[in-house]
């Protein structure tokens, strides 16, 4: 497919002015920023908060990429797309020139589309029409497509603020199998595989795209693939630590060394923040 980049992750969270207190400093880059990968950091910022009842759903977006919805009823569809019954990381978003291309070769690929929705469908003017896809089969990899209508530069998330989102694959499927399946759908190959033997993982990763697949190394697993955790960089780990604590957050373990540190926090709504500090030389 001709996906061009991540373009967003959408959440779905219990309390939304938390979730833009929890992510917003990582996602504009005002915690010790970090240069970013193209050399400047990161200025994105929330815009006015979207929704309401007529569409039983209240959103954040935030201008680095990040989605943030607040679902009134999850026994009813949310802004005109399916119901969304529980909390976490819903999906990865990948920009595309084109949707209805996009939605095309999906289809070529064995892909089902379950939604085709624009921001003019529900309400809110023309801004990006977003296709709905099932989880990618093999993988378990919920994913959109996205098309801005409107003339404007848009910041790619991995260049913003984030190394990448972690699929953990569900128990039984094998990772390199997992890698080639969405390797047909991406365009693009993941790098070989490595291991993360403090968190005890099997993983390969796609930078361009900002997704990591992870397998347990004792082959252990849940029954359904999650996106689990966004790994998040910042330019001082402890002035992370101390926003993220601020919000209530837990640190669950450190790993790695100076200057290639991470932490990771005990999940809230059902998705884990990571932060990564990571040499850009």
């Amino acid at each position: 497919m001709d996906l061009q980049c991540l373009d967003h992750v959408h959440f779905s969270i219990p309390d939304l002015k938390r979730a833009k207190r929890v992510y917003g400093p990582f996602l504009s880059g005002s915690v010790a920023s970090d240069p970013g990968r193209d050399g400047a950091a990161s200025t994105g910022h929330f815009v006015d908060d979207y929704g309401g009842p007529e569409v039983n759903a209240y959103g954040a977006w935030h201008t680095s990429g990040g989605d943030f919805i607040q679902v009134i009823d999850p026994a009813r569809p949310a802004f005109g797309g399916a119901t969304i019954p529980s909390h976490g990381i819903l999906s990865v978003s990948f920009r595309v020139a084109d949707v209805d291309r996009g939605i095309a070769q999906a289809k070529a690929l064995g892909l089902t589309v379950r939604s085709r929705i624009g921001s003019e469908d529900i309400g809110l003017g023309k801004n990006v029409v977003q296709a709905q896809l099932l989880p990618e089969p093999v993988s378990g990899l919920p994913f959109e497509l996205i098309e801005h209508q409107l003339p404007g530069e848009y910041v790619s998330l991995t260049d913003a603020a984030v190394d990448y989102v972690e699929l953990l694959l569900a128990r039984g499927v094998d990772l390199d199998v997992a890698a080639r399946a969405l390797e047909r759908i991406l365009g693009s190959s993941f790098e070989s595989e490595a291991t993360d033997r403090e968190r005890g993982l099997r993983v390969r990763l796609h930078p361009a795209l900002g997704l990591r697949l992870a397998q347990a190394l004792d082959a252990s697993g849940a029954a359904e693939a999650s996106l689990r955790a966004i790994a998040m960089r910042c330019g001082d780990l402890e002035a992370g630590v101390a926003t993220a604590s601020a919000e209530g957050l837990v640190v669950a373990g450190r790993f790695g060394s100076a200057g290639t540190g991470e932490i990771d926090f005990e999940p809230w709504a059902g998705a884990s923040l990571r932060l990564v500090e990571e040499s850009r030389a």
